[in-house]
C-alpha cells in the first residue's frame, strides 16, 4: 500500500496551522524546513526529500548538508547546494541555504527522494578541496565515512584516481586529507 502523504511534510501539503499543531500534538517532528510523522525513518531519503522544499531549481545538495543527509554529520546551520555551471537557476531570497557553480559529471549527483545530493565520493572531494565553510577543513574522520560509505574507497575500485582522471584540480593539502582518510580505512579493516 503506498503512503497518503510524502514522507516529508511542507506547506504545499497541508496549511501550515495544521502542521503546526499536529507538531504540538507529538504526531510530526521538524526536519530542515519540513515536517515529518514521528514514525518517519529518519534516514537518506526522508532528510533528502524534506530539503526538497526549500532546494533551488535544479539545484543538487553537497559538502555538509550531503554528509547530514546521509546520517554522517548534524544538520548544518546552512544547506550547501550546487547547480552545474551549464544550468541556469537564482538563488532563493532564503538565507539558510548557499549556493554555488561547479562542474557536475553525470556520476558525480544520485537522487534520493525527490532531491540531487552529491555522491559520497563527490563530497568527500569537495569538503577536501573547500572545506566545511570557508576556512574550516573538514576532519579526517568524516572523509573516511564517506569514502566507507558505499565502498567508494575500496582500494580495488580505484575510485580516487578516476576522480582526478575527470578534472578535478585538488591542492597538495586536500590530496593529502584525502590519502591521510583513505589510510584510516584501511587501518579499521
Amino acid at each position: 500500500m503506498s503512503p497518503l502523504l510524502p514522507a516529508a511534510l511542507t506547506p504545499a501539503d497541508l496549511p501550515l496551522a495544521e502542521l503546526n499543531c499536529a507538531r504540538l500534538d507529538g504526531e510530526l517532528f521538524p526536519l530542515a524546513g519540513a515536517w515529518c510523522p514521528v514514525d518517519a525513518h529518519d534516514g537518506p531519503e526522508t532528510r533528502a526529500g524534506a530539503l526538497a522544499s526549500i532546494s533551488p531549481s535544479r539545484a543538487v545538495a553537497e559538502r555538509m548538508t550531503a554528509a547530514w543527509i546521509y546520517g554522517l554529520a548534524a544538520e548544518p546551520d546552512f544547506h550547501q547546494f550546487c547547480v552545474d555551471v551549464s544550468a541556469r537557476t537564482r538563488k532563493p531570497n532564503d538565507t539558510t541555504t548557499q549556493l554555488r557553480e561547479v562542474r557536475l559529471g553525470r556520476d558525480d549527483a544520485r537522487a534520493l527522494g525527490r532531491q540531487l545530493v552529491t555522491t559520497p565520493l563527490r563530497t568527500a572531494i569537495d569538503l577536501a578541496r573547500w572545506g566545511r565553510t570557508p576556512g574550516c577543513p573538514a576532519d579526517t574522520a568524516l572523509l573516511a565515512a564517506l569514502l566507507a560509505y558505499d565502498g567508494t574507497d575500496d582500494p580495488r575500485s580505484g575510485s580516487l584516481g578516476l576522480a582526478v582522471q575527470r578534472g578535478i584540480s585538488f591542492s597538495k593539502v586536500a590530496a593529502a586529507q584525502l590519502s591521510e582518510a583513505r589510510r584510516l580505512n584501511l587501518s579499521r579493516r
